[in-house]
């Protein structure tokens, strides 16, 4: 099995969140790299944020 490094990720943008974006991975060697796709990218990135922007939740009495 290779080893997959990370090459280049992205940061959240919101204050104190450590996630990261995986963009390009090292695939095995410095030689060969694989770049994740803009789909998948935009993906992750999508269902992250919705972690930031769930709505409270509403009582009714």
């Amino acid at each position: 099995m290779r080893e997959r490094r990370v090459k280049a990720y992205k940061t959240c943008p919101m204050d104190g969140c450590d996630w990261q974006l995986i963009t390009e991975w090292f695939d095995g060697s410095p030689d060969k790299v694989l770049k994740v796709s803009q789909a998948d990218q935009e993906t992750a990135a999508g269902l992250h944020m919705k972690s930031h922007y769930t709505p409270e939740r509403t009582y009714f009495t």
